[in-house]
Formats: structure tokens, sequence, C-alpha cells
């Protein structure tokens, strides 16, 4: 098929928007979208430092790419947040993502820090996978989400963005739905205001399908790790696979299903949800970020006390 734009040989279709786009006319429609998006929903408003989370895949490398010309346009200033978590399973998994996104990080000029999990908090992956009793992604979720926050408001950030793209966010939605989880999709939001000891967390890419994001990488030369993470295969979480695959399912059927899911949710649903209780948080009396539920010590800190990786005796005053 040739571009609904010009002459030139197609090489994506747009199903929900009913068009066909060359390389040259899907970088501009793919680059003005993001832009509109970003701007409808002021997701930089008051953004001075946007820490950016790249683990090397096509979402986040793509999110890099994004926010490095968008930056310039916008005025903020962005810097890169790596986690090498210690992934291996033989398959180095881990070092080969934090290479992919060394290189995105130099060939753009920007400024980024690699955190070695096992160096600066004692524990990779593999290791918390054998030794607690909790879903391995469910504590590789968790322990990414306090090392970025921490990370980022160490350097100076007032933003971090992460690359949940609408997959992603389509599921959260309707899981939400399916489990009647009002409390989730209450706090499942585009922008995260600054508050309880929390910077501002933003999620750019929440309307962009993955098959875009792939496309757009693919076609501009952008180096992304293609593996998936080895413990994908071996942890399950069946309801939520077939959820995703549905949706995808649906989707094909009915073009544009999950862009208005997420729209509508984010634009008509979640305002009325706003009046949920938030948590009453309160510090961690090991590290002296925030926690939930009454508990004196976080997640995370009850994680690396399970390791034998901190003591309880340790304070946020005190030595490892």
């Amino acid at each position: 098929m040739k571009c609904s734009k010009c002459d030139e040989k197609a090489i994506i279709k747009i199903p929900y928007a009913n068009i066909y786009l060359c390389k040259e006319h899907f970088n501009e429609w793919f680059e003005n979208r993001f832009e509109r998006i970003v701007k409808k929903y002021k997701i930089f408003e008051g953004s001075k430092k946007v820490a950016v989370a790249v683990s090397g895949g096509k979402d986040s490398t793509t999110l890099l790419h994004l926010l490095n010309k968008l930056s310039k346009k916008l005025g903020f200033e962005i810097f890169g947040i790596t986690i090498d978590l210690g992934i291996d399973m033989g398959k180095g998994y881990s070092s080969k993502s934090v290479e992919f996104a060394i290189k995105n990080y130099e060939a753009l000029g920007v400024r980024y820090r690699i955190v070695k999990l096992n160096e600066e908090y004692g524990f990779t992956i593999d290791e918390a996978k054998h030794k607690i009793r909790r879903p391995i992604c469910s504590t590789c979720g968790l322990t990414k989400r306090y090392v970025l926050d921490e990370v980022a408001s160490k350097e100076g950030a007032d933003t971090l963005a992460t690359a949940h793209n609408l997959n992603d966010v389509a599921q959260y939605v309707f899981i939400g739905y399916f489990n009647g989880d009002v409390n989730s999709l209450a706090r499942l939001r585009v922008v995260s205001p600054a508050e309880l000891g929390y910077i501002k967390k933003v999620k750019p890419l929440f309307l962009t399908p993955e098959k875009e994001i792939m496309t757009y990488a693919l076609i501009n030369n952008i180096p992304f790790i293609y593996d998936s993470c080895p413990h994908t295969f071996r942890v399950g979480g069946p309801t939520q696979d077939k959820i995703r695959r549905s949706l995808e399912e649906m989707e094909d059927k009915i073009p544009g299903f999950m862009l208005n899911l997420v729209q509508n949710f984010e634009d008509k649903i979640r305002p009325w949800i706003n009046d949920v209780p938030k948590l009453t948080l309160g510090k961690c009396k090991i590290c002296g970020r925030p926690t939930n539920n009454d508990r004196d010590i976080c997640s995370f800190c009850a994680i690396r006390i399970k390791l034998n990786k901190i003591s309880t005796n340790t304070t946020i005053n005190g030595s490892e």
C-alpha cells in the first residue's frame, strides 16, 4: 500500500486512524502525536529535571529518544537511570540490558547513572527469587519503584518518567475493573503529583500502542535488547496474561479498543474516583522513605531484612 500522505510505500497501517504511512510520515505523525499528548495532559508542566527510567528495552529507549527531542522544545533537562537488577539465569540478561541503555545514553549525549542493585542494596533479583516467598515479578517491580524514586530524588530530579505503553495501561485498567479494585484504579494516573515523600511520576507513552513503539525503534535504528526477561517464562500470572492477550485480540477486531478504554478512563472515569481515601503514610524506620499500612518498615527494607542484607536495628543514621 502507498502512504496516505504521499506516493511512497507505506511501512505501517494505523487501523484505528485508517491510515497507511511511509517511514518519513510515520515518524512525523508519531512524534507530533506524542507531543500533543504531553501538552494535552500537561505531563511535564513545571518539570525542570526529568529522570528517565531506561531498562534497555524498546519502550524505554524510545521514550529516551522522544524526550531528548522534546526537552529542547519544552526547556527541561533529562537524566537517565538504569538499574542492573542482577538477572542472569545463564543468559546475562541484566548485563545486556545495561549495555543497550548505555549505547543510547552515549549516542544522545544524555547524562546517566547505572545503579548496581547488588553493590548498592546488597542483593540481586535472582537471589531474591530463591530466598523470598513472593512472586518474583512482584519483588522486581517493588524494587524498581523504590530504587528509581530514591535515585531520582538524590539526583535532584523533580519528575520520574517511565515507559508504560498503551498495552500496559489498558491491562492495568481492565484488571482493576475485573477485580473491582477502586483503590488501585484511583492511583493509576498519567501524572502522579509529588506528595507524601515521593517525586512526581509520569507515563508519557500511556496512549501509544506497543506495535507503534516497536516500529519507531526499528526504523530509527534505536538499539534495544530483544530478549525478554528469563523470569517471565518461569513465574506465572496466568489471569493477567490471558487478559492482555484478550485485549490485544479485541484490538484486532475493534481497532482503537484499547485507546478508547484508556483514554475514556483517564478523561471521564478516573476523575470520579479521586475521592477514594488516600493511604496514610509514615516513614520507614530503616531508610526514612514512605511506608504504608501503619508499618514501621517499608516493603523494600522488609525484603532486605529477609535476605539478611540489613538488620532490623539499622537506622537511617546508622551504617550497614
